[in-house]
């Protein structure tokens, strides 16, 4: 029926998924204003191309699959834009270099710090014995008489909550390593 035109069914479809899509972009984007706006743009391109439409899944996985590549698409065009303007800031009065020493020094190490405080106790105290002195997962299991088994799970488990922590430093470290 939505091949055919009708609103009806339209309006019912935006009524019932647009909230969950935006959530579920929001989880990609962490930005409200981009996951509606990805998300209105899904509807929009549904409505226009509805004639054209052969969906051969369920249109809630039709509907979820364009939202999930358009926030990947927009996260590259973020990412190439914040790209672009670094490269061009990089060519005035040096201001990169002191942008990156700034943040390699002080921003970066608070974030990374009150990430670590964060993380629970063990976990941390596993993370710490890996990642700064050095000790294989052996060495850590025998110190803390602990399995391998958790210190790798405790290992995964920091990365992970290291990760969603530290996204924002994540990809400007990653833009500035390349300007160096």
């Amino acid at each position: 029926m939505l091949r055919e035109g009708n609103h009806l069914v339209f309006g019912k479809l935006f009524d019932t998924c647009y909230e969950p899509l935006c959530r579920y972009a929001y989880s990609i984007l962490r930005d409200m204003d981009d996951a509606e706006d990805v998300v209105q743009k899904t509807f929009c391109k549904l409505w226009d191309q509805h004639e054209d439409l052969n969906i051969q899944s369920s249109i809630n996985s039709y509907l979820y699959r364009i939202v999930h590549n358009d926030c990947l698409n927009t996260i590259h065009q973020k990412t190439s834009h914040q790209s672009h303007n670094l490269v061009y800031l990089s060519s005035s009065d040096g201001i990169v270099n002191s942008t990156i020493e700034h943040i390699e020094s002080s921003d970066l190490q608070k974030a990374i710090d009150l990430a670590l405080a964060g993380l629970p106790p063990q976990c941390r105290r596993v993370f710490e014995l890996s990642r700064m002195e050095q000790l294989s997962y052996s060495e850590i299991a025998t110190q803390l008489n602990i399995s391998t088994n958790t210190v790798e799970n405790h290992i995964s488990k920091a990365l992970k909550l290291l990760r969603v922590e530290l996204k924002d430093f994540l990809s400007v470290w990653l833009l500035l390593q390349l300007l160096k």
